[in-house]
């Protein structure tokens, strides 16, 4: 009886190491394989960017590449997800490998002209009291007396009298401004789509005022010379999905926006009031590109004496300024997002010769808005020069393994 007892004990003691032994040798295999597939979907993800590095479109032309196989087996398919509704690009990435599967997701963003509290294609110089809260970049030189607490590049020389918290790069690569009429073409083709397209006027340009969700267009008829604009209706319709309009006149934008929002002018930009989002605390941002300039006119009686203007700014072949009258002033504006411009030669005050103020704005202050690093206005153009940002690379645990 011991015997048997003891057989017994031992049969039980080497079935369950066996047992043991083959669940501890699959699961090895599974987590081996699973591993395998992890890299050979990260080397998917490697190989796509380097295809985008080099073309900008390739996530249009390629947006999946079908089943990739590297041998031994194993292989990879990426599929690209276009930026929409404030959510970037996006690549996922399946790696094969044995019998494990494994996806990666990654965000991707390119770097856009939103990227800077100042852009210029000219020379920018900045005075002994600013504070520049943001990247600076230019085409041109730098001459720094103030105190920048972002990078500074620019593709001439800077000079370093200055403070520049992150440093300072020279003879940079220079921002193609060119580019950007490429952009607008894209915009307006993606506007006429979706009914957000206003062809000239006819007169002096649209009204264009925001609510939340909503943009009511009016088409100006007079008063542009006195401040009060004289209009008529033409239209009050939804921001598309697209959120992109493009007018092919001069444009007066004003109100707030709820939803992710671009205005495109073929001539000028107006901006006669307060103008931004609804709200900070989201990811709704806003864009303004004019073909020509964008401007403040700070004698118009409905400008605030403490203005607020929160958007991504982009004068393709002007400048951004304050349109003023000699004496009259404005105490305050502050300017939240990016400011894009060909000619650096805007300002928001004038002053004489002896540095004092004449008219525009008394106080101006500066800050670049951090949520357009990650969440651009719609359909905002980049900066094609090669370099990509990947946000998030992460195991999307939602596909099917």
């Amino acid at each position: 009886m011991t015997v048997i007892a003891t057989t017994s004990i031992l049969f039980v003691l080497a079935t369950t190491l066996m047992l043991m032994v083959g669940y501890q040798t699959q699961s090895t295999m599974i987590r081996t394989s699973r591993v395998r597939a992890m890299h050979v979907a990260d080397a998917g993800i490697n190989a796509y960017l380097f295809q985008l590095k080099s073309q900008y479109g390739y996530y249009l032309t390629a947006p999946d590449t079908g089943v990739v196989s590297i041998g031994n087996g194993e292989s990879y398919r990426v599929t690209a997800q276009p930026a929409a509704n404030g959510k970037p690009l996006t690549l996922y990435s399946t790696g094969a490998a044995g019998d494990g599967t494994v996806t990666i997701a990654a965000t991707i963003r390119f770097p856009s002209f939103a990227d800077y509290m100042f852009l210029s294609n000219a020379d920018i110089r900045i005075g002994s009291a600013a504070l520049i809260n943001g990247q600076v970049r230019c085409n041109s030189n730098i001459i720094n007396a103030g105190h920048i607490t972002g990078k500074v590049t620019a593709a001439g020389t800077v000079s370093n009298t200055g403070v520049m918290d992150q440093g300072a790069l020279q003879h940079q690569a220079a921002v193609d401004f060119n580019q950007v009429l490429a952009d607008m073409d894209t915009i307006m083709l993606s506007a006429k789509g979706n009914n957000s397209y206003f062809p000239a006027s006819g007169a002096y340009g649209y009204r264009v005022t925001v609510n939340g969700a909503n943009v009511t267009i009016d088409k100006i008829t007079g008063g542009t010379t006195t401040g009060v604009l004289v209009t008529t209706p033409v239209r009050t319709m939804a921001v598309p999905t697209s959120g992109a309009f493009y007018f092919s006149d001069s444009v007066w934008v004003s109100g707030s926006h709820s939803v992710p929002l671009t205005i495109v002018s073929d001539k000028d930009i107006y901006i006669p009031n307060n103008y931004g989002p609804s709200t900070m605390n989201s990811t709704v941002t806003g864009g303004l590109i004019a073909h020509g300039n964008i401007i403040v006119p700070c004698w118009y009686a409905s400008v605030p004496q403490d203005m607020s203007l929160t958007a991504a700014m982009l004068s393709q072949s002007g400048r951004i300024y304050a349109d003023t009258k000699q004496g009259v002033f404005r105490n305050n504006i502050t300017i939240t997002g990016s400011e894009t411009y060909y000619d650096a030669n805007g300002g928001f005050v004038v002053v004489d010769s002896n540095g004092n103020a004449t008219a525009g704005f008394r106080n101006r202050t500066y800050t670049y808005d951090q949520r357009l690093d990650d969440y651009p206005p719609p359909k905002y153009p980049v900066i094609q020069d090669g370099s990509l940002k990947v946000d998030t690379w992460i195991e999307d645990h939602s596909a099917v393994q």
